[in-house]
């Protein structure tokens, strides 16, 4: 056992390739449905990195450096190619490793890869990839694994473990180098926003990753997509950001977005044939008022909130309704026996006393939202 004391461990700076979203020296994962833009949005990142840009929305110029593009589908020459370039990468700071030609069985189905991280000699020469560009003055900021279905390509047997102890090693490369290593992934029907469900993705990739994010199409506006937050470890859960794409690259909405993946999970789960009535609207629009006003100081417990809702006679499904509506976030206190809170997008969390508030049926523009996205009766699991 090599037991340290905390006195000699000297604590690093937390860095970012792009603030809230890609953590350097962690591993990230990126999951969404086929065609939805995940590749686009990597060789944006890309881009950014080898121009030493920050984020869109952040006029702070990022840390330069080099790129490593693991490719498993896409072919350099008439893919990756023209795409890096119409998102304004620097070429001399790309570098690309792909898999080894697939090799047809019939017209539909493709063999598995010869190359994949399957050794131990793959992560070191992954390893010895990143020391020697540090040696030449390229220092990588940014490995892409696109998609982690190829490249962890596991043969049966004692998979689950091997996997695991892979996903170690890259995690401990990462960290060794200050890399950030992105893996692009595919999920279920029924997993997009749902952790749990995250199938075909490896239970143990999605553990590991330290910040997970969602591209999905908008409900009511398919050509635009959203980049959402699933889960991070490492900061306060961020907004999201919208973005369209045009001439084969992504321009970047100015406003942040105030949804998280399980909330856009919510809304997709609505019966699209349903609606509300007038009372109902009426009766989500006043419970949309009040916590507005009752998150307005800073967050309140999740429980005193609902005892107050019922004591105005707001039901549970109008106030889970109205926390959608409103895009209300929820955390838990750091402290030991933390308890469950709700505050409004954007808001620092800090606690104020409970106090009662007793608002009055009001009419607002919020009945203008709509009916479809809001009548769901599974809007987010109960908190503990």
């Amino acid at each position: 056992m090599d037991l340290k004391c905390l006195f000699h461990i000297k604590a690093k700076p937390r860095g970012w390739v792009w603030k809230g979203v890609i953590p350097a020296g962690q591993l990230s994962l990126l999951i969404g449905e086929r065609s939805v833009g995940k590749s686009l949005f990597a060789f944006d990142l890309a881009a950014r990195v080898t121009q030493g840009l920050g984020s869109p929305h952040d006029d702070v110029p990022g840390q330069r450096g080099s790129v490593i593009l693991f490719i498993g589908q896409d072919d350099l020459e008439g893919t990756v190619r023209p795409l890096l370039d119409a998102a304004g990468a620097d070429e001399k700071w790309v570098h690309c490793v792909q898999s080894e030609d697939l090799e047809k069985e019939d017209e539909e189905e493709f063999c598995a890869p010869r190359w994949a991280f399957r050794e131990d000699c793959d992560v070191y020469m992954l390893g010895t990839y990143l020391d020697g560009l540090r040696d030449m003055g390229q220092p990588v900021r940014l490995v892409v694994i696109d998609p982690a279905s190829i490249f962890l390509d596991i043969p049966d047997g004692q998979r689950d473990i091997k996997l695991r102890g892979m996903i170690a090693k890259l995690r401990d490369l990462a960290t060794r180098t200050g890399t950030a290593i992105l893996f692009l992934a595919q999920p279920s029907e029924s997993g997009i926003g749902k952790r749990s469900s995250w199938l075909p993705i490896p239970r143990a990739l999605a553990d590991a990753a330290r910040s997970v994010w969602m591209i999905a199409r908008d409900i009511d506006e398919p050509e635009r997509r959203l980049l959402l937050p699933v889960s991070t470890n490492l900061c306060e859960t961020p907004d999201g950001f919208g973005f369209t794409i045009r001439d084969s690259r992504i321009e970047w909405e100015p406003e942040p977005v105030s949804l998280t993946a399980e909330q856009f999970h919510a809304m997709a789960m609505a019966p699209k044939s349903s609606s509300m009535d007038e009372e109902e609207l009426s009766d989500l629009s006043r419970a949309a008022e009040w916590l507005k006003l009752r998150l307005s100081d800073g967050y309140v417990l999740s429980n005193i909130i609902k005892e107050e809702a019922k004591s105005i006679e707001v039901s549970e499904i109008t106030l889970r309704k109205a926390y959608l509506l409103l895009g209300c976030r929820k955390g838990k206190e750091t402290k030991v026996g933390g308890r469950w809170f709700w505050r409004l997008p954007g808001q620092t969390a800090i606690p104020i006393p409970s106090k009662s508030i007793e608002v009055e049926g009001t009419q607002s523009n919020l009945l203008e939202v709509s009916r479809t996205q809001v009548n769901s009766r599974e809007l987010f699991p109960d908190e503990n």
